[in-house]
């Protein structure tokens, strides 16, 4: 009798760590309806419709919030001909950068990826420097998705499956905006198709297709966040992940190309060594068969007419700047396309630029 008696124990054990896990998985599902507001988020409506748009994209961009706040694809589009989508999110790092191109390629057929290469994403050391960069993505990326778990585990290791199964540990509503946030989970929050929810009236919404755009200028000049190290103008994880990028394109015939958007020249001279940055992408670039286009130091400061008022803060552009910005960035398509020189398109250098065509932010 005693050989039968062990599994006869474990039958209730079973039963009970079952029941145990069910009761957990239904308390956490409770839990994130109650408490987490995955309803105005800019990151969950962009994902939404870079899936819904599968098999039609041929141009992607991707950055942080440089990319989403300055390249309008209803523009580009209408300039280009092209089939464009803006994957730009909120301190998106470089590994962010890289697992949502798989995402993205693994959907389309792309052509051209534009990486939008702010300095201060590629000095970050690491990906857990700035978790909630991963959780945007992570969040909203699908079930079925390897890229998800792998991004998930290379930030954060097993702690970071936690956040995965309970994101109420990093995106937790006010008390006060509980009620409504209920009303919306309960009716609209997530139809992608309506924006009302990542709507704010005077301050920014949502316009499709990735792109956000922001009302305003800055009150606050144009004061730096981060220096540059010159003897490191890039840190070795961004490094390591623009590498992945840049090799992802060329195994998979992506052409890509490194930008960034223009950022007022007065931010840029009040961050010292700032040039070193961008000797540091060009050098990469040039070593790599790539181009970089900087528009900051795009010549023509007339065409571009980029003043304290197409400047939302410090250093990002605003609605009316992108509006102006997107055309320009359409011309350059164009120009290398019919094979205008770079040089005759973009100074060399940052001092160049200061003292041949400086913005109408320089000496604010």
């Amino acid at each position: 009798m005693k050989p039968n008696a062990q599994p006869a124990r474990r039958g209730p054990r079973l039963a009970k760590a079952v029941a145990f896990a069910a009761i957990t998985v239904l308390l956490c599902m409770a839990l994130n309806f109650l408490l987490v507001d995955d309803v105005h988020s800019y990151s969950r409506v962009m994902l939404g419709e870079l899936y819904e748009q599968s098999g039609e994209i041929d141009t992607l961009f991707l950055g942080a919030s440089h990319c989403y706040r300055s390249f309008d694809p209803a523009i580009v589009d209408e300039e280009l001909g092209t089939h464009s989508f803006n994957a730009g999110t909120s301190q998106q790092l470089p590994d962010g950068s890289y697992y949502l191109l798989q995402e993205a390629a693994q959907h389309n057929d792309l052509d051209t990826v534009y990486l939008e290469m702010f300095y201060t994403g590629y000095n970050q050391q690491a990906s857990s420097d700035v978790p909630l960069a991963c959780y945007l993505l992570t969040d909203y990326l699908p079930p079925l998705s390897l890229n998800r778990y792998q991004y998930l585990w290379e930030m954060g290791g097993p702690a970071a499956f936690a956040d995965l199964i309970f994101p109420a540990r990093h995106t937790i509503a006010s008390p006060d905006e509980i009620p409504e946030l209920w009303v919306a989970k309960l009716t609209d929050g997530y139809d992608i198709s309506s924006y009302k929810y990542v709507t704010y009236p005077g301050e920014e919404e949502y316009r499709g297709n990735g792109f956000v755009y922001t009302y305003g200028v800055t009150p606050y000049g144009y004061g730096a966040i981060l220096d540059v190290n010159p003897e490191a103008p890039m840190s070795a994880f961004g490094l390591e992940y623009l590498e992945c990028i840049t090799k992802y394109c060329s195994d998979n015939g992506i052409r890509l190309v490194l930008v960034t958007a223009p950022v007022p020249n007065a931010f840029c001279d009040n961050t010292a060594n700032y040039q070193s940055y961008l000797s540091a992408v060009q050098d990469y670039a040039d070593e790599n068969g790539l181009e970089f286009w900087d528009f900051t130091l795009y010549r023509d400061a007339e065409g571009i007419r980029m003043d304290a008022d197409a400047f939302a803060d410090a250093h990002h552009l605003n609605g009316e700047g992108a509006e102006r910005f997107t055309p320009i960035f359409c011309d350059v398509v164009k120009a290398r396309e019919n094979g205008v020189p770079l040089e005759d398109l973009f100074f060399a250098t940052l001092e160049e630029k200061l003292a041949s065509a400086p913005d109408g932010t320089y000496g604010l």
